[in-house]
Formats: C-alpha cells, structure tokens, sequence
C-alpha cells in the first residue's frame, strides 16, 4: 500500500512509520524537516514549511498520486481536520487519524504536575474530531504486533 504519514517524526511516528516500512509498505512522510529520525531506508520524506501545526495546507505533490492510506499523527482541532479531509477526499481510500493527546494529561498527573491522582479511562470531552462514542478497532494489539 502507499501510505502518507502527516507528522511521524515525533512521539508515535518513528515507530509506527518502521513498522509500516518494514511490512513492505511504501511510505512518505510529511513534515517540516526540522529534525530527521532515524527512519528505515526508503521512506520518502516531503519537508515543506506548510506542515507547521495546526496544518491548514498541504503541497501539490502530495496530492498529485493518489494514497491508499493518508495517516495523521498529532491533528490539532477542527481546521487541521477540515483542511485533511478536503485536501485528501478523493485521493486517499482512508484517512486515519492518531493522537496520543490522552496521554499525556495522565502523564502529568502522575508526575504530579497538574492535579492528584490520574482519572482513569480517556478523556470524554466530545469534540469535532473526537465524537463521544465507544473506541473500538479493527486492529487489536495482538494482530499489530503479530503482523509479518
């Protein structure tokens, strides 16, 4: 599969762009060039300052073939959401979007920085990119970690 990763030089991205690579995945990634992870050979990089967040635009080449995944990892709220969905409609056969914005007020919490103790369960503040019904995934963590 051709798949587009919008970010993937931070927390999460390294990892999931590896894994991708390595299951035999041609993958780009799109982000502003200001530093370079260790990413496995072949993993195309699109550097482009449009990709300072929120992403509001995105550069032609990245809409001129089209993706059979296009995967955000940090949207940034309803413009960043909007302006992905409408660059990608038509081009991308999914558009994923990831974050691990749940994270890190737990994360705080228990380091003591911002309240008592950690609320356990995610956050359920609906939002425009986060409707408030049950997570469920197609992908459990067996199958990814099992996956060739």
């Amino acid at each position: 599969m051709r798949i587009l990763v919008l970010g993937g030089t931070g927390f999460l991205g390294p990892p999931v762009v590896t894994r991708l690579s390595n299951l035999g995945h041609h993958v780009a990634v799109y982000h502003r060039g200001e530093h370079e992870p260790a990413l496995p050979f072949g993993v195309q990089h699109v550097h482009s300052p449009l990709a300072a967040l929120p992403v509001a635009a995105f550069p032609p080449e990245l809409t001129e073939l089209a993706w059979d995944v296009v995967l955000a990892m940090f949207p940034v709220g309803e413009a960043d959401a909007a302006a992905l969905m409408r660059t990608f409609r038509g081009i991308a056969r999914r558009v994923v979007a990831l974050s691990s914005g749940d994270v890190y007020r737990a994360f705080r919490r228990m380091r003591r920085r911002w309240g008592k103790t950690p609320r356990s369960g995610p956050c359920s503040i609906p939002t425009a990119m986060r409707p408030a019904f049950p997570r469920t995934s197609r992908i459990t963590r067996r199958s990814w970690s099992s996956a060739p």
